[in-house]
């Protein structure tokens, strides 16, 4: 009777071990959603701003795409910056630095 008791709280440790490890995954995963989401938020609202502001110019200024394309171009270039810099900090929380940083 002991070893069976001894066997099963083995294996409801083995199970309560797998349980806060997928749990752990879980939450990983959706972190990582998050900071696709806000990478294309970045990216989609830079151009949609940018689209807004070269309509109202060109109506503004009787200049039909002159200015939807100028602002266009600024737009992506913008949201790529945004998303590169957004990326770019992944990894590196406050208080960490990179390995090739020297203290002062």
């Amino acid at each position: 009777m002991k070893k069976k008791l001894k066997d099963f709280s083995k294996r409801l440790e083995n199970l309560k071990n797998l349980n806060s490890k997928s749990k752990n995954k879980k939450n990983k995963d959706f972190k990582d959603f998050g900071v696709y989401l806000k990478s294309g938020v970045e990216l989609i609202s830079a151009i949609i701003v940018s689209l807004v502001i070269g309509i109202f110019l060109d109506n503004y200024f009787q200049s039909k795409p002159v200015f939807l394309i100028i602002f266009l171009v600024l737009g992506f270039a913008t949201g790529i910056i945004n998303v590169y810099r957004s990326v770019k900090k992944l990894g590196f929380e406050v208080g960490f630095k990179k390995k090739n940083d020297k203290l002062h």
